[in-house]
């Protein structure tokens, strides 16, 4: 079963109280049909669950726009192949060494389609694979970025601090350095000048190094962040996870695709493990606190978390999920459909 949390003041229970109180309750009736599809989604390559692609063949095209921050783009691709001939490519389908892949505006690419299924094989979504240099070379293009770059102490040089502050889905944060340097006590960390291959979470006392740069405003930032040492970063250092065994079953709740997150509702909220459960319940506690209404105990997750980062989940699908505690408290990651 799941939990619902209720506020005290507006549902009546705890005796007048200002805190809330959390009741045992049934799962709460699921939107089983399918939104309306918005524009946005009609643009978005969505096809028929039984649209025929070849996913072994490479094709030629052109890069129309990528966002280097977010990590995508569009490619701009044969007549017909796809609505609007743009076809949308994630950082991690890029072939590269790159420390956050990345394409350049009209650069020449050679590329592969998938299909995604989504809403439980309902539809799916085409997106750009194993993009590449015609020919299949790698792509490299941050080493022409860094060279452009004016180094404090020399490119090499390393520093030290901790992590201030970061917001994961915004991909920037600051750190503290251990060290003033040029009267800066704190600087700009983005996500791409993480190193770890993924978009890193990172929990406020993290430890870190990096080298120090100065863009052309003479603001000095922080690039190729790494932990003491040089060793890479990942999610269970990042954000201190602790990953738990085995594998669970829910349905979305709620997910923005936008907002890059989004909530579960657990099958059985009893087989998830006991510290998982007591974080999900003080969530939900805080939620209905805050928000002064019914609160279900539902799991948070991030894009990143999910095992393909380009399906729009529709609430009620079908989910399967491992969970974690972190320094933030609990959540799923390897989401997938079930």
């Amino acid at each position: 079963s799941s939990l619902s949390v209720c506020a005290a003041s507006t549902m009546g229970f705890g005796g007048g109280g200002k805190g809330a109180v959390a009741k045992r309750a049934t799962k709460r009736p699921v939107q089983k049909t399918i939104k309306k599809e918005s524009r946005a989604q009609e643009e978005d390559n969505t096809v028929d669950a039984n649209f025929d692609v070849d996913e072994t063949e490479r094709r030629i095209g052109k890069v129309a726009y990528f966002d280097r921050r977010r990590g995508f783009g569009f490619l701009e691709v044969e007549d017909g192949l796809v609505p609007e001939n743009k076809l949308m490519v994630h950082w991690s389908e890029i072939t590269s060494d790159d420390r956050w892949p990345f394409l350049n505006s009209g650069m020449e690419v050679e590329y592969s389609i998938k299909k995604v299924l989504v809403r439980q094989g309902k539809a799916g979504l085409l997106r750009a694979s194993n993009v590449s240099l015609p020919g299949g070379d790698a792509i490299a293009l941050q080493e022409e970025v860094e060279d452009k770059r004016e180094y404090i102490g020399g490119k090499e040089m390393r520093y030290t601090g901790s992590i201030k502050w970061y917001h994961t889905t915004q991909g920037y944060g600051f750190i503290t350095l251990d060290k003033p340097q040029s009267g800066v006590t704190e600087v700009k960390v983005n996500r791409e000048e993480v190193s770890g291959g993924h978009a890193i979470p990172l929990h406020s006392g993290l430890q870190v190094e990096f080298g120090l740069s100065k863009n052309k405003m003479g603001t000095i930032a922080a690039y190729q962040v790494t932990l003491p040492g040089g060793e890479m970063l990942t999610r269970e250092t990042g954000e201190a996870r602790e990953a738990f065994p085995g594998v669970f079953t829910g349905e979305i709740d709620w997910y923005d695709f936008r907002g890059a997150q989004g909530w579960i509702l657990p099958d059985d909220f009893e087989t998830l493990p006991a510290q998982v459960q007591e974080s999900v319940t003080e969530q939900a506690q805080r939620r209905a606190d805050r928000t002064g209404k019914e609160t279900m105990e539902t799991l948070h997750f991030r894009r990143l978390d999910m095992v393909d980062h380009t399906v729009k989940f529709s609430k009620g699908v079908a989910i399967k999920f491992s969970v974690y505690m972190s320094a933030k408290g609990a959540g799923a990651f390897d989401v997938q459909l079930a």
